[in-house]
């Protein structure tokens, strides 16, 4: 007797053209549909352009979105990434950090130009805003740069030899807490989950910090988390008493994309929980006119 298959019916976990994916918010938003998804929270990059986007468009089709943003954070000595979701797009101290984060990108795209230099790949810094077309520049655009210049063969390749920590293109971005950004998406009237926190924390006496932080979930469900991973933060949600949150990380740039996509996030159940949860957050937020 074989096991049916988790259905997936909503991904809190996507990227558009507006950070670094590579299908435009509604062309996302058609994939989703077609994949039968219910709910879809599109999570670009430190800015919210894909939601303001989508309201001017005035979308109205079956698909629940969930307005969302991935914060990047650099505090405990690393690079660590908070998913906020349910906040309020015109909220002015996130448009601040959105101006602060989009002119900090760029800064450090220029400082990862000259280091390439110095490494003997030398791109220009006009190659990597062309090819980030508008949207705030990040190391994937560097890396596509450098796959098209011929100085390696994939992405994965660009991180793994010029630009992930300690590689010679590498350049830090400025820090910024998880507290404040905890600080920050509440007064917004959002909910924040870490995402993906395999990716930075094998030690769990390390991670418990960063729970105290005020954070109110985890990104248990992710590609990059083998069975053990997600069980140890599931029970970690249930010690804690934070939200189970879950996504593909779909950008589309990659091969194990289309796979991933409508395979990782939650099921009915857990989606109903963080609903309830995203919405009681907004409503405690003081309203001012």
């Amino acid at each position: 007797m074989t096991s049916q298959p988790i259905q997936v019916v909503a991904d809190l976990h996507t990227h558009t053209t507006c950070s670094d994916g590579v299908l435009s918010p509604i062309e996302l938003i058609t994939k989703a549909e077609q994949r039968g998804l219910q709910a879809l929270a599109i999570t670009d990059h430190d800015n919210l352009d894909a939601h303001r986007h989508l309201r001017d468009l005035g979308y109205n089709g079956p698909l629940r979105l969930i307005s969302g943003v991935e914060i990047s954070c650099y505090d405990f000595g690393r690079e660590i990434h908070v998913l906020a979701y349910n906040v309020d797009v015109d909220d002015a101290s996130l448009q601040e950090y959105e101006a602060f984060y989009r002119n900090d990108r760029a800064r450090r795209a220029e400082e990862m130009v000259a280091n390439l230099h110095q490494a003997r790949a030398p791109i220009s810094y006009q190659e990597v805003i062309d090819e980030a077309a508008g949207a705030p520049i990040g190391r994937p655009h560097v890396a596509s740069v450098l796959v098209r210049r011929g100085f390696v063969p994939s992405i994965q390749a660009a991180f793994d030899v010029y630009l992930d920590v300690g590689k010679p293109g590498y350049a830090a971005k400025t820090p910024f807490p998880v507290a404040q950004a905890v600080e920050m998406i509440h007064a917004a009237g959002g909910t924040l989950s870490i995402a993906h926190p395999g990716r930075y924390f094998t030690d769990p006496a390390m991670f418990l910090p960063l729970v105290k932080t005020g954070v109110d979930g985890i990104e248990v469900y992710h590609p990059s988390h083998w069975h053990v991973t997600r069980e140890f933060y599931r029970v970690m949600c249930q010690q804690h008493g934070l939200l189970v949150t879950g996504g593909s990380d779909f950008h589309g740039s990659r091969e194990y994309d289309e796979a991933n996509f409508g395979t990782f996030g939650l099921t009915a159940a857990g989606f109903e929980e963080f609903a309830a949860t995203i919405a009681s957050r907004h409503a405690s937020v003081p309203k001012h006119d």
